[in-house]
Parts: C-alpha cells; sequence; structure tokens
C-alpha cells in the first residue's frame, strides 16, 4: 500500500487513468447489481412456480381421488336402482300370479250369480212342500255367493296392493336412475378438472425449469461481473498502489503512520458521517471505517485526537438519546 500525501491524493483521483479506472468500477458495479438482482428474481421466481407446480399436482391428485368417489357414488345409485328395476320385475310376476287368482275366483263369482238367479226362479215356480226344499237350495247358494264375493275381494286386495308395490318399485328405480346418471355426469366434470389441474403442473414444472435455467444463467452473469470488480480491484492496486476493499480504497498516510487515507466507492449505509462517492476519509489503524472523518488540508488531528473523538462517539451512541 503506498503512502501519500492528501494534495497528491486528489490529483490522482482527478487523473485520466483513475478517471478511466472509475468509469469501468461504476460500470462493473452497475453491471454486477444488476446481476444479483436479476438472480434473486429468477431464483424466486422459480422456487415460486416449482411451489405452485406442487400445489397444483396435489389439488389434481386430490380432485381426481374425488372424481373416483363420485364416480362410485353414482355406481352405488346405480345398483340400488337395479335391485328395484328386478324387484320390480319379480313383483310383476308374483301380480300375474294374484291377478289370474282373482279373474278364476271372479269367474267362480259370476257362475255362482247364475246359478243364484236360477235357484231363485226355480223357486218362484214351485208350490207346496218343494217351495221349502227350493227355498233352501237359494239360501245356500246365496252363502256360497257370499263366501265367494269375499275371497274375491281378498284376491283382489292383495292384486291392488301387489301392483302398488310395483310401481313403488318402479318410482324407486327411476329415482335412483337419474340421480345415478348425473353422478356419473358430475365425475366425468371433475375428472376434466383432474387433468386440467395435471396439465396446469406440468406446464409450471416446466416453467420452474426453464426459470431455474435462466437462474443458473443469471448466476454466471453474476460470477462474471464479480469477477470483473475483482479483476478492478487488482488493477487498482497494481496500476495506483492502493488496498481495495468492497467499499473503499485505502492509502498510507505519508504524514501519519498509524493513520490511512479512505476514499469511497460508493454510498455507505449506517457510517458516522455522510458518504457520498470519492469522497475522502481519514481512517485509524485499529477502527478503520468504524469511524470516518473527512480528510482536510493541513496537520490534521493527531491519532491520539481521533481516538479520543472516536470513544467520544461510541459513548455517546451507546448511551442513546440524550435525555430532555
Amino acid at each position: 500500500m503506498k503512502s501519500v500525501r492528501l494534495g497528491d491524493l486528489r490529483e490522482l483521483l482527478e487523473s485520466t487513468a483513475f478517471g478511466a479506472w472509475w468509469t469501468e468500477w461504476q460500470r462493473a458495479s452497475s453491471a454486477l447489481a444488476d446481476a444479483r438482482l436479476r438472480h434473486a428474481d429468477l431464483v424466486a421466481q422459480s422456487e415460486l412456480m416449482t411451489l405452485r407446480s406442487e400445489i397444483a399436482q396435489r389439488a389434481a391428485v386430490d380432485t381426481f381421488s374425488r372424481s373416483g368417489e363420485v364416480e362410485d357414488e353414482g355406481t352405488r345409485w346405480t345398483a340400488e336402482a337395479q335391485g328395484h328395476e328386478n324387484r320390480a320385475l319379480a313383483l310383476v310376476g308374483e301380480y300375474e300370479r294374484q291377478r289370474t287368482r282373482a279373474s278364476d275366483v271372479w269367474m267362480r263369482l259370476g257362475g255362482a250369480d247364475e246359478q243364484l238367479e236360477a235357484k231363485r226362479e226355480a223357486a218362484g215356480r214351485v208350490r207346496g212342500h218343494a217351495r221349502e226344499s227350493a227355498e233352501g237350495a237359494v239360501r245356500d247358494a246365496e252363502r256360497g255367493r257370499l263366501a265367494l264375493a269375499g275371497e274375491y275381494e281378498g284376491e283382489d286386495r292383495k292384486r291392488k296392493a301387489l301392483w302398488d308395490e310395483v310401481e313403488a318399485a318402479w318410482a324407486a328405480s327411476f329415482e335412483r336412475s337419474l340421480v345415478g346418471a348425473e353422478h356419473g355426469l358430475l365425475a366425468r366434470r371433475v375428472r376434466r378438472d383432474a387433468e386440467r389441474l395435471f396439465s396446469e403442473a406440468e406446464e409450471r414444472r416446466a416453467r420452474s425449469r426453464q426459470l431455474s435455467g435462466d437462474a443458473d444463467t443469471a448466476q454466471r452473469e453474476l460470477r462474471e461481473a464479480d469477477a470483473r470488480l475483482g479483476a478492478l480491484r487488482a488493477a487498482a492496486r497494481e496500476r495506483f498502489g492502493c488496498v481495495s476493499g468492497p467499499s473503499f480504497l485505502y492509502w498510507r498516510h505519508q504524514d501519519d503512520s498509524r493513520s490511512a487515507f479512505a476514499v469511497s466507492l460508493g454510498e455507505v449505509d449506517g457510517a458516522n458521517v455522510p458518504v457520498r462517492p470519492l469522497a475522502i476519509f481519514v481512517v485509524g489503524r485499529q477502527r478503520g471505517v468504524a469511524f470516518l472523518e473527512p480528510a482536510r488540508d493541513g496537520a490534521g488531528s493527531t491519532a491520539e485526537e481521533r481516538d479520543r473523538r472516536i470513544d467520544q462517539f461510541l459513548a455517546h451512541r451507546d448511551d442513546g438519546p440524550a435525555k430532555t
């Protein structure tokens, strides 16, 4: 690290050679900042897209599972409809047999009516002791006819009840068929949603891979920009006899072996004084840029005086705001 006086340092900073280096430094610093932002942004986008693809994938799997559940529910409704349909068909067969039985009784009841009418006519033609016998036959025919009428009513009641069961089974089958068909339609719609989500997840994965590739490219650009700054630091040391830190260039103070000049390469947050690019400061050996003192012409303060000011500054900072 070269020893210089303040005037020599100012002449160096105003020279054409340093001006060219400074222009390159600013350009490289800007490129590094842009590369860092671009890399961070692409990494964030890639990670976000990966997360979105995973979310879409999980949603697709859940939706596909739900389509299976809806399909199973539709199958259950359809099976119930078929069960009621089979029951209705079985009841129709039983109904036909009952209808036949009721018809047989009806035919017998019709024959009994004819016999009763004939016996009544015969009894009307008979006189004397034979009439009593004829009237007894009429009464027997009436009792037989009444028994057949009761039997017919019972068989016909069974027939009607069976038909009501047939219609109820058909109605239940029809209702469940409608609900089962709706579940089938819903299952197809849910499955299409699942397919859309699977496709969306794959598109997001492809986009994430693309962004990851772009982030790798940005990372190479970031390394190249950082290497460019490193080369400029090395060039500054070789050409100007200084040491280059991240934010300052340093030269030894020719008139004070315990001090150095620090030239800022940009704005610095958190310094004890405002810092602008290419501002010249005097710093001590121990604390360095932790305490900056603007460089001034003349003898300037001694190292001991700077140490006292530094201690006072740190003590004031530790004590916090003054009480009012």
